[in-house]
């Protein structure tokens, strides 16, 4: 299983989640950045230039703004609902 690092230091809005996800993804510059986008291409995939599975691992996310948490959080129920219990994209959140 390969590990994605995402580092949170320095996110200040939601979209800098997306943008560290998906640049990591190596999404294509018209992916959308909302969680509904997230589950096409993590998901259905044949989108991205990385596909599952993989790990999420996401440091630093000790000091986010509560908006960002917020999003991560949902972002990460979203797709594990998705996913049902054959689980091929897990996240790891350190703070």
């Amino acid at each position: 299983m390969r590990v994605i690092k995402l580092d949170a230091n320095g996110w200040k809005v939601p979209l800098d989640f997306y943008e560290a996800l998906l640049a990591a993804l190596e999404a294509p510059h018209w992916h959308g950045r909302g969680i509904g986008a997230l589950i096409d291409s993590m998901i259905y995939g044949s989108i991205n230039g990385i596909e599952p599975p993989d790990r999420i691992w996401i440091t630093g996310s000790a000091g986010i703004p509560a908006d960002i948490k917020a999003e991560v959080d949902l972002a990460v129920h979203c797709i594990n609902e998705q996913q049902g219990v054959e689980k091929e994209i897990e996240f790891q959140i350190d703070p």
